[in-house]
């Protein structure tokens, strides 16, 4: 069964490493918006595409709650990159308002987003929690308050209104309907990372260390690509959440892949002993 999963699963990144170069080069000064509708959806469905036939494959009665969780984690993913996918004229820069509501706060489409993420979240938490053999509390916390005080010190949440060393340091500007919904994002990936962190598994020796440092390293590069999407949509000089600026290709580059590829990974864990 081990062999059969990997090789399911070894479908997704290779068409990943197809898909995601051309996404990037889509987005790369906007130069093709039907590229970037195509290659985004077509990079959330190679993350889904080794749970999704692995849980087809399984009985019903047989199907791990890891599996399960992971696999709704991914999907609420999926909507979430559909959500934030920007229209035509955001993406063209020909209405600088289009990605905010009619009395100028974000669209609603862009909040769907965030809250489908942070479902995935949840959803990954419920999933690292169903193996848990055991919890380290100092951990847990640990990790939990740092990445709560990052995003603070980002900016990220609550940002005060001039940026310093101390704090705002990405000189982000949330609208105000924006910054509550923020926080408990932010609340709920800090949660999911910690809990990633902080959980021993009932994984075989033999596995454990792999599996764990795999689910670590996708909650970690989900965390830093949320970094990247907060900059691009709430940073200042931006017209709003979706719109697409100037940014080099390696700014692109790292964001999109920092996310896909920390996704592939979570994704990848479905084929351990769970």
């Amino acid at each position: 069964m081990a062999t059969t999963s990997m090789t399911i699963l070894s479908v997704g990144p290779r068409a990943m490493l197809l898909s995601l170069p051309l996404l990037v080069i889509s987005e790369h000064k906007s130069r093709f918006y039907g590229g970037v509708v195509l290659f985004k959806m077509l990079s959330s469905a190679s993350f889904l595409i080794g749970p999704l036939t692995l849980m087809a494959k399984t009985p019903a009665g047989e199907r791990s709650p890891y599996t399960l969780a992971i696999t709704v984690g991914l999907l609420c993913s999926m909507v979430g990159d559909f959500c934030l996918l920007p229209s035509r004229s955001e993406f063209h820069r020909e209405n600088a308002a289009s990605s905010t509501s009619q009395d100028g706060g974000v669209s609603a489409s862009f909040q769907a987003g965030v809250v489908a993420f942070a479902a995935a979240h949840i959803a990954y938490i419920v999933a690292f929690l169903s193996t848990a053999q055991s919890i380290s509390n100092s951990a847990l916390l640990t990790t939990f308050f740092a990445t709560l005080l990052m995003a603070k010190w980002l900016g990220v949440i609550y940002p005060p209104p001039a940026s310093s060393a101390r704090s705002n340091v990405l000189e982000l500007t949330l609208p105000p309907e924006m910054k509550p919904l923020v926080l408990i994002y932010a609340i709920i990936i800090s949660s999911m990372f910690a809990v990633a962190i902080a959980v021993s598994d009932s994984a075989p020796a033999s596995s454990g260390a792999s599996f764990v440092s795999q689910r670590v390293l996708g909650a970690a590069m989900f965390v830093v690509s949320d970094i990247f999407v907060a900059a691009n949509a709430f940073g200042r000089g931006r017209t709003g959440p979706g719109s697409v600026d100037e940014r080099g290709i390696v700014r692109i580059a790292l964001g999109y892949g920092l996310y896909f590829w920390g996704q592939m990974a979570i994704a990848g864990t479905v084929e351990g002993p769970y």
